[in-house]
C-alpha cells in the first residue's frame, strides 16, 4: 500500500537525498492517517517546500490538506500587472506600471515567466537608454525601471513561479543627474509667480518653491483645515514618508507663501464658499493630471528657459536658499523638507552664483534661464524667418499658442481663471517630485 502511495505521489521527481527525505516524511503521512492524527510540524515544514503538483498529488489522496491558493498568470507581464493591481498599499503605482509598459515595448509579446532570461533582462535595460532605438532614458531612470521590475519578480520566486530572477544582478546607475539641477533663484521665481495665470497657480508654485513642497503629492493634499494662521505653521501630508511613520510634518508658514494662500482663501472662502476641510488647490484632483506641461507654458511665456525636473528644482531651490542663510540648523531643516541630510545633500543642495560671488568679491549677473527653444531671435525687419518662426510661437508650431491670461494679483473678488490648454507632448512623470 505504501509502495503503491509513493508510486502514486511521484517519489522519482526528486533526487536520491530528497526522494530519501520524502519517502520519510510519505510514510509518516501514511501511519498518522491511519491513527487519524496530525502530522508533525516537522512534517508540515516540508509539505509548505513542496511544488503545487506534488502537494496536490498528497491532498488526493487524502494524506494533507488542500492547499488554498489563487491562480496566478503564468506570463510575465500579465503576472506584473497582476501583481500592481494587488499592491492598493501602493501611493503611487503608475511608477510600476510605466516600468511594465517600458518591458512590454520591447518584448512586443508577452512571454512565459520561464522564458524570461537575465541577458533579455540585460538588452532591455541598453535599449531603454538608446536614444535611437529605445526611449533614451538616462541611466538613472532606466535603473529605477529594472529595480522595479526585480521586484516585481521576487514575488514570482515566492509564490514558486521561477526558480531565480533574471533581473538580478543588472547593474544599475541610481546615481542622480546633477546636471538636470536648476537654481532658480529670487528674481526667476518672482518673474514665474508674476505670469501665473491665476491665484490657485501662484499658490501651486508658492508651495513648491517658497513652501519646499513635493508636487504634486504634497501640493494636492493640502487642505484649508491644515492651516493654522494664528500660529504661523502648517501641515503638510506626505504618503511618500507615510511608511517610514512620517507621514505628516509641520512646516512654517513664510511670509512669501502666506500672502499667495491668504489671497487664495478671500477668494475661495473656506467655511463659506467651500467646507473648512476642502482641499486648497481644487483642479487637478486626479492623479493622473499633467501640473508639468502646464507649468512649462508658464515658465516660457515668463520668458523664462524651460528646465528640467521643474518641481524638483523649485524644492531644491527652496532648500539650498535655506541652508544659505546659516539662520537654521541642520535637523531643523530635515525636519520641515521631510528628508534626510544625506538626501538633501545628494539631490538638494547646489553652488549658487551668490557662493563665488561671496568668494571672490566679483559681481556676476544671472540670466533668468537657459533662453527658450523658441525664444525670439533678431532678424532683421522684411527679412523671413528661416525656421518659420512667429514670435510667440515655439519651433515647429502652426498655430500661434493658446494665449494665457497673466495678472499679478487676481481680483480678490472675481473668480479663478480656468488654466489655459496645452500641445506639449511632454508628459509629468512622479519621478518629478520623487525625493
Amino acid at each position: 500500500m505504501v509502495d503503491r502511495r509513493r508510486k502514486t505521489i511521484g517519489l522519482g521527481d526528486f533526487d536520491e537525498t530528497s526522494a530519501a527525505l520524502a519517502k520519510e516524511h510519505v510514510e509518516h503521512l501514511i501511519g498518522q492517517q491511519k491513527r487519524n492524527r496530525p502530522p508533525s510540524n516537522k512534517t508540515l515544514i516540508w509539505l509548505e517546500t513542496l511544488p503545487i503538483e506534488i502537494h496536490d498529488r498528497l491532498s488526493a489522496l487524502a494524506l494533507c490538506e488542500t492547499r488554498e491558493r489563487c491562480e496566478l498568470p503564468r506570463t510575465v507581464l500579465a503576472y506584473m500587472r497582476a501583481y500592481i493591481e494587488s499592491r492598493t498599499d501602493w501611493k503611487k503605482p503608475e511608477n510600476y506600471r510605466q516600468s511594465a509598459d517600458h518591458l512590454e515595448t520591447f518584448l512586443k509579446r508577452d512571454i512565459p515567466l520561464t522564458a524570461m532570461t537575465k541577458g533579455e533582462a540585460e538588452r532591455w535595460h541598453r535599449w531603454m537608454m538608446d536614444a535611437d532605438k529605445g526611449p533614451g532614458l538616462s541611466p538613472n531612470t532606466a535603473g529605477q525601471h529594472v529595480k522595479r521590475c526585480r521586484q516585481m519578480m521576487k514575488e514570482a520566486i515566492d509564490d514558486r513561479l521561477i526558480e531565480s530572477n533574471p533581473f538580478k544582478g543588472i547593474k544599475i546607475d541610481l546615481r542622480s543627474d546633477t546636471s538636470k539641477n536648476r537654481f532658480v533663484d529670487e528674481q526667476m521665481a518672482t518673474t514665474i509667480l508674476d505670469a501665473c495665470p491665476d491665484q490657485e497657480w501662484r499658490t501651486i508654485f508658492a508651495l513648491a518653491r517658497f513652501g519646499g513642497l513635493r508636487c504634486p503629492s504634497e501640493v494636492l493634499r493640502l487642505r484649508w483645515s491644515d492651516i493654522q494662521w494664528e500660529r504661523g505653521r502648517f501641515k503638510v501630508t506626505a504618503p511618500k514618508t507615510e511608511r517610514y511613520g512620517k507621514g505628516e510634518r509641520i512646516v512654517p508658514l513664510w511670509p512669501e507663501l502666506r500672502a499667495e494662500l491668504d489671497d487664495l482663501s478671500t477668494l475661495a472662502e473656506p467655511g463659506l464658499g467651500c467646507p473648512s476641510d476642502a482641499y486648497v488647490i481644487r483642479r487637478y484632483r486626479d492623479s493622473e493630471a499633467n501640473l508639468r506641461t502646464t507649468f512649462n507654458k508658464i515658465v516660457e511665456r515668463a520668458g523664462v528657459g524651460v528646465f528640467p525636473k521643474p518641481f524638483m528644482a523649485l524644492r531644491a531651490s527652496r532648500r539650498t536658499e535655506l541652508e544659505r542663510t546659516g539662520r537654521f540648523a541642520n535637523h531643523v531643516l530635515n525636519d520641515w523638507f521631510g528628508h534626510s541630510g544625506a538626501i538633501a545633500e545628494t539631490h538638494y543642495l547646489q553652488t549658487t552664483e551668490a557662493d563665488y560671488t561671496e568668494a571672490t568679491g566679483v559681481e556676476h549677473p544671472t540670466p533668468l534661464a537657459i533662453p527658450s527653444s523658441h525664444q525670439r531671435r533678431s532678424i532683421p525687419e522684411g527679412q523671413p524667418d528661416p525656421e518659420g518662426q512667429n514670435e510667440g510661437q515655439s519651433r515647429g508650431q502652426q498655430e500661434a499658442p493658446t494665449p494665457i491670461r497673466t495678472q499679478k494679483k487676481p481680483s480678490k473678488t472675481g473668480l479663478l481663471i480656468g488654466a489655459y490648454g496645452c500641445g506639449s507632448t511632454q508628459e509629468y512623470t512622479p519621478e518629478d517630485s520623487n525625493l
